[in-house]
C-alpha cells in the first residue's frame, strides 16, 4: 500500500530541478512566478536547499547547482562554467552602465566559445552564448591565444590559413605573433574592426586563483569606435569584475559585484 507523498519534499525537488534548469540566470522571484509557488515557499525551500549543498548561491537571488549534486552523478559544472554563471549579473549592469555588448569567452579547441553574452545597447550583434568564433581575428580570441604556451601557439599558427574577414584582419602568421606578444604584456587586446568593419571591442584576461588564464572579458560597441576616455572607463570596469571572478580558491566562490 503506498504512502502518503511528502507535499514540502516534492515541491522543493521541483524547486531543485527548476534551478538546475535556469543555470543560475533568472532570480528565484521569477523561476517561483513560473512554478506557480509562493515565494516565501521558494525561499523557504531555497534556503533548505542551499544549507544542505545541492545549490549555491551565485548573487541575490540567483542559484547555480551545488557541489553535493556531484553524489547524484549530476555534473556541477566546471571552473569556466560556474565562473561564466557569477559573471553574468555583473556582465549584464556593465553592457547597461556603457551601453555596450559584454561577453565571457574561453578558447576551445583553437575557438573562441561565447559562455556569457549581454546586451545593453539596444542593438543586435551576431555573437551567441555557446557560439564559436575564430579567435585570431576577435578581442577575447587574442587575449586566450596570447596565454597560450608557445609550443602551443606556434601549433595553432602553423594551422592557418588565417581568413580576411575585413581589410582590417591580420592574416600574416608573424603579424599575429607580434600582436599576441604585446596582448600578453599590456594584458589586453582589442579588435579594431577586424570581423565586421563596425565592430570595435576590448578584452581582457580572467584567471584562475592559481593565475591560469581561464576565460576572457570583452566589451563590444557597434558602429562608432569609442574615443580613448570611453576605452579608459571599460578598462577599469572590466578588470574589477575579472579580478573578483575567481576569488581565494577555484571552489570558494562568493557572489561578486561590479
Amino acid at each position: 500500500m503506498p504512502t502518503k507523498q511528502s507535499t514540502t519534499l516534492a515541491k522543493g525537488l521541483r524547486l531543485l530541478e527548476a534551478l538546475i534548469a535556469d543555470g543560475g540566470r533568472s532570480p528565484l522571484k521569477s523561476i517561483a512566478e513560473r512554478m506557480g509557488m509562493p515565494l516565501p515557499t521558494a525561499h523557504r525551500l531555497a534556503l533548505t536547499l542551499e544549507t544542505e549543498g545541492y545549490i549555491e548561491r551565485q548573487i541575490r537571488g540567483h542559484f547555480y547547482p551545488g557541489e553535493a549534486l556531484a553524489g547524484f552523478g549530476i555534473i556541477r559544472g566546471s571552473l569556466k562554467e560556474r565562473v561564466a554563471a557569477r559573471l553574468r549579473h555583473p556582465l549584464a549592469r556593465l553592457a547597461q552602465s556603457h551601453r555596450a555588448f559584454m561577453h565571457f569567452g574561453v578558447l576551445e579547441e583553437g575557438m573562441v566559445t561565447y559562455l556569457v553574452k549581454e546586451n545593453g545597447s539596444g542593438q543586435d550583434l551576431f555573437t551567441a552564448e555557446q557560439m564559436q568564433l575564430e579567435a585570431y581575428c576577435s578581442a577575447v580570441g587574442k587575449v586566450l591565444l596570447a596565454a597560450l604556451s608557445t609550443d602551443e601557439l606556434e601549433s595553432y599558427l602553423a594551422n592557418g590559413p588565417f581568413v580576411s574577414l575585413t581589410r582590417n584582419t591580420l592574416t600574416d602568421p608573424e603579424a599575429i605573433r607580434l600582436e599576441l606578444e604585446s596582448v600578453r604584456k599590456k594584458r589586453e587586446a582589442f579588435d579594431r574592426g577586424e570581423i565586421r568593419e563596425d565592430l570595435f571591442c576590448m578584452a581582457v584576461p580572467v584567471t584562475s586563483s592559481n593565475g591560469e588564464v581561464i576565460g576572457a572579458l570583452s566589451a563590444s560597441f557597434v558602429k562608432k569606435a569609442p574615443d580613448a576616455r570611453i576605452w579608459d572607463r571599460v578598462r577599469r570596469s572590466l578588470r574589477k569584475v575579472a579580478a573578483k571572478a575567481v576569488e581565494t580558491t577555484d571552489h570558494e566562490f562568493k557572489p561578486i559585484s561590479e
